[in-house]
């Protein structure tokens, strides 16, 4: 019997694929599942997963995705090109009301504030961080102003800590704080951080802005007058700004508000009538991605400002805003790839392909499909584990330790070592997870074919090409690759060197001689990667190291994430996670290759394990009928 003849296909008639849905992060993603359970003890996860499950529901939702389109399609702007219809300047910033709904939606649900309310002690950042994860994808950058706000507050926090403080800074500091930390939109603040100028990027040597100490009795701007140009502001919309100026002691950092009183308004209209600080915006920058995001370069001229901490100290006090802002990067590079794995996950369980002899399959049953999947999870997941660590961390040197988690045998012996750690794994944290991030992204986007690389706005939930764009930022923001590279090996080889060393040594050997009885191979893999390359940093200079500190940071960063997967498979997490560490270890040559040939799975159970890493192991690569 002859087949029957193919009707032509129109615009509205023929086949159509099913538009894959994307279902809540908090259950659907397994690799969040896990290190939700590996970083948290029982009794705070049991508090936090209606909020988080509530929570990501919201940021799936029509609504919020609505703002996110809205965002991205209508662009901050210069009304006017910056000036009146007479010529003069106005430098009036004008964003989309999705970029606002979307501003006060994340500062309602504590992004920040979660930080600072001491709810969960030594696990505060980790529950922070998940949101945060969760978040990412929806919220069209509104969480780079988010991490300058963070470190804005850890940064007065500090300060306010100190009894040197004078009544009327304190005030000030006080004032700026509560409102940075604040879940009430109407009332909180949000920062800026300037830095980069023409000179230089991270390197800050270069700085052409200058501060003088000018107090002005009437005015409650600051006693500090400043004048200069940044040439790049990420959060022209805030009401503050912490930046870097020259005084006649050096490089020192201030907080500058956002805006003053009209000079002409009294009474009530002091309040509303309002104009920018002394700040003039230049332009408006046309980026590759994170195009809602408003970043212009500024030129600060009788800028009012106070000082923070002491003249000349001005790196040190901003170091602490970059180690909150790197973390933030690490954690939104993993909260792209995790709504972009989302895209692939639920896209091969609707996408049917040819099998060959006539056969379709659903690409969720495709070896090959699988195969990719479940080698970008291994690396998501060791991304996720190496950035929880250092969050959990940063809890802890906030916090101190009392820590009753899965992850207990993590933390260092010693106190004194977390700071250590903090100082020397951000960077190498923000370096590798940020690149490997992108790339991993790419092939998230590479799985859904050319649909992937479409501009999905009409169907925003699986738009990974913006998702792509936004993320390429990570690697360069807050530091680039090489500038982390630098950055690490200036630790390793600095006068505290020995120390760092010292702690990562410990830290190395003690998790990993946790989980020698099960898994003594990967163990002592481990075990002889670090006794290599420890000696290769202590006994070469850095001028010897330099070229190769780009490899250098990858490799501490590999022995710290085998070293976590090690852990957490020890700890008995799912069946399928031992075989991501043995893979990871693999991969990045920790544990030799052995003959290709011998002991290879057949097929069917090979695809069956790369299913529950890419899904998880309660069957969840039928969660498509659920």
């Amino acid at each position: 019997m002859s087949p029957q003849p193919r009707k032509a296909s129109s615009s509205n008639e023929g086949f159509f694929q099913p538009i894959p849905i994307i279902r809540n992060q908090f259950y659907d993603d397994a690799v969040f599942q896990s290190v939700l359970e590996f970083f948290l003890p029982n009794a705070i996860l049991d508090s936090v997963s209606s909020d988080f499950s509530k929570f990501g529901e919201e940021v799936l939702s029509k609504t919020v995705l609505d703002w996110v389109t809205d965002a991205e399609r209508n662009m901050p702007y210069l009304r006017g090109g910056g000036r009146d219809a007479f010529g003069k300047g106005t430098s009036e910033l004008v964003v989309t009301e999705g970029w606002k709904r979307l501003q006060h939606f994340g500062i309602q649900n504590g992004i920040v504030a979660t930080g600072y309310e001491d709810q969960y002690g030594e696990h505060t950042r980790v529950v922070q961080f998940l949101k945060l994860h969760l978040w990412t994808g929806s919220c069209a950058n509104v969480a780079c102003p988010s991490a300058m706000t963070d470190g804005a507050a850890r940064l007065l926090s500090l300060h306010l800590a100190s009894k040197a403080l004078d009544p009327a800074t304190r005030a000030v500091f006080k004032n700026a704080y509560d409102r940075l930390t604040s879940r009430k939109s109407q009332y909180a603040w949000t920062s800026g951080q300037w830095m980069t100028e023409r000179s230089g990027g991270s390197d800050v040597s270069g700085t052409e802005t200058i501060a003088t100490y000018s107090p002005q009795p009437s005015s409650e701007l600051g006693p500090w007058n400043i004048n200069g140009f940044k040439w790049f502001s990420s959060a022209t919309d805030s009401s503050m700004s912490i930046l870097l100026a020259l005084t006649s002691k050096g490089l020192s950092t201030f907080l500058a508000p956002m805006r003053r009183p009209l000079p002409e308004a009294s009474g009530p209209d002091m309040q509303t009538e309002t104009e920018l600080n002394g700040i003039v915006i230049q332009r408006l920058k046309n980026k590759f991605g994170t195009k809602s995001l408003p970043t212009a370069e500024l030129e600060l001229s009788g800028t009012r400002a106070y000082l923070i901490g002491e003249e000349g100290r001005g790196i040190q006090e901003i170091s602490t805003i970059l180690d909150i802002t790197r973390l933030y990067s690490a954690v939104s590079a993993v909260g792209y790839l995790g709504r972009g794995l989302a895209i692939a996950r639920s896209f091969a369980q609707v996408r049917e392909v040819g099998a060959g002899r006539g056969k379709r399959i659903m690409l969720k049953d495709s070896p090959l499909h699988m195969s990719n999947l479940a080698r970008i999870t291994g690396e998501y997941k060791s991304m996720m584990l190496f950035t929880f660590f250092v969050a959990s961390l940063m809890g802890a040197n906030e916090h101190g330790t009392k820590s009753d988690t899965a992850s207990i045998r993590l933390a260092p012996q010693s106190s004194q070592d977390i700071p250590l750690l903090v100082r020397i794994l951000t960077p190498v944290l923000k370096a590798s997870v940020c690149k490997r991030s992108v790339h991993a992204l790419q092939e998230c986007m590479e799985a859904l074919g050319g649909v992937g690389y479409l501009d999905n706005s009409e169907n925003e939930p699986i738009n990974v090409a913006r998702l792509y764009r936004d993320c390429c930022v990570l690697s360069i923001w807050e530091g680039t690759t090489d500038v982390l590279a630098s950055d690490t090996l200036r630790v390793l080889k600095g006068k505290s060197g020995e120390e760092v060393l010292n702690a990562l040594d410990r830290w190395i050997t003690t998790s990993s001689r946790n989980s020698a009885s099960q898994y003594p191979g990967h163990q002592t893999a481990l075990a002889a990667f670090w006794s290599q390359l420890r000696p290769s940093i202590s006994g070469s200079t850095p001028e010897q190291l330099l070229p190769k500190a780009r490899d250098l940071t990858f490799d501490i960063a590999n022995v710290i994430m085998g070293a976590l997967l090690l852990a957490e498979a020890n700890a008995g997490s799912t069946s399928a996670s031992i075989e991501v560490c043995t893979r990871f270890l693999l991969d990045k040559r920790i544990i030799a290759q052995g003959n290709p040939g011998k002991g290879e799975m057949p097929v069917s159970a090979a695809l069956s394990v790369n299913q529950k890493i890419v899904y998880g192991d309660d069957d969840k690569s039928e969660r498509s009928k659920l």
